[in-house]
């Protein structure tokens, strides 16, 4: 009888880097996904994933703060002074672990983005907007990743709208109480 020996895989797990950028209003800037990308049409915040070769250097602040700004001006053309600490970061991991997201804060801007396709939305516009169909919706629809990563961080201190910032909170909260008594 031959013994096969299993061997366990070890899976690579993608980081994702998305900017939180608000106006002066306190609504979140978002981007529509171009068609060379995946999920051409729907819409996400500026940022993308680390490159998998830089995975291992993404634990050090200085590289997460240069991939994620060098994204947003590639992004949006707004270009974003280097961070002078670190801010908080907002984690979303997909079941199973294996696709990290982390939104950053990255500020307010005066500045109208000079690239691609964008909207400035309340938190109220991101539920419509998580609402559409699939191919013109946010990204992973409503309840989902991109959708409570948004969330947070209209819900954060660094939004300059409070009333944005409670609605931010309560409708996070309603989509974190429907998945526990899912």
């Amino acid at each position: 009888m031959i013994r096969q020996e299993k061997r366990m895989t070890t899976a690579t797990p993608k980081i994702g880097l998305f900017g939180g950028i608000f106006n002066k209003d306190g609504k979140l800037l978002v981007k529509k996904r171009e068609q060379d990308e995946s999920l051409p049409g729907e819409w996400d915040l500026p940022g993308g994933a680390v490159e998998a070769d830089a995975n291992a250097a993404a634990i050090d602040e200085r590289i997460v703060s240069e991939e994620l700004l060098r994204e947003v001006e590639e992004e949006t053309g707004i270009q974003v002074a280097p961070f002078q600490r670190m801010p908080a970061m907002y984690p979303a991991v997909n079941k199973g672990g294996s696709d990290w997201a982390f939104g950053i804060i990255v500020g307010v801007t005066s500045l109208s983005p000079t690239k691609g396709n964008w909207r400035f939305v309340s938190p109220r516009e991101l539920g419509i907007l998580a609402r559409f169909p699939e191919g013109k919706r946010l990204v992973s629809g409503y309840g989902k990743r991109m959708h409570r990563l948004c969330l947070r961080m209209l819900a954060s201190r660094d939004c300059p709208n409070p009333e944005y910032r409670a609605q931010a909170g309560e409708m996070l909260q309603k989509i974190q109480q429907a998945d526990s008594n899912a």
